[in-house]
């Protein structure tokens, strides 16, 4: 490097106004990006549950009348009540997920015999908001009024 660069790099300041320009572009993108994914969410409490095994709709749950359906035989169902918890045991085959219904508003997965247990490590469903899902079973669990943002859920 010749001299005459390296005393002109030395001249120069820290940061130029363009540097300075899309700094603040990123900052304001972040915030934006924040504020709109932590205050979009839908809060509102549950109606009811519907849960889907390889795609087809095999039991749902109304909060609103606590009453249940079985919707398909596609999977075999056990349902145990219990007064403030129902059990519901869904059995494909030999893969079977043990789902807790809280009648007081909230789902989640306790049991389940695959390999990876991510369904029994995701958060409970208290609103509107969220779902569970066992990719190796092809469990989902959604609120009678989930919305994704793309209109999908990969089965």
């Amino acid at each position: 490097m010749s001299l005459k660069k390296i005393e002109s790099v030395k001249k120069d300041k820290g940061f130029k106004i363009w540097d300075l320009i899309i700094y603040g572009v990123i900052i304001a993108l972040v915030i934006v990006t924040f504020t709109v994914v932590f205050t979009t969410r839908d809060t509102t409490p549950l109606r009811g549950v519907r849960v889907y095994s390889k795609g087809v709709a095999v039991f749902e749950y109304s909060f609103e009348n606590g009453k249940y359906n079985v919707l398909s035989d596609s999977a075999e169902i056990e349902v145990s009540d219990s007064g403030e918890t129902l059990t519901v045991k869904i059995t494909d085959g030999s893969e079977y997920n043990l789902v807790e219904i809280v009648k007081s508003g909230s789902v989640s997965v306790k049991e389940a015999n695959c390999h990876s247990l991510d369904c029994v490590y995701m958060a409970p469903i208290k609103d509107n908001s969220g779902f569970i899902f066992c990719s190796p079973h092809a469990l989902r669990i959604v609120p009678y009024d989930f919305d994704p943002d793309d209109g999908t859920i990969i089965v």
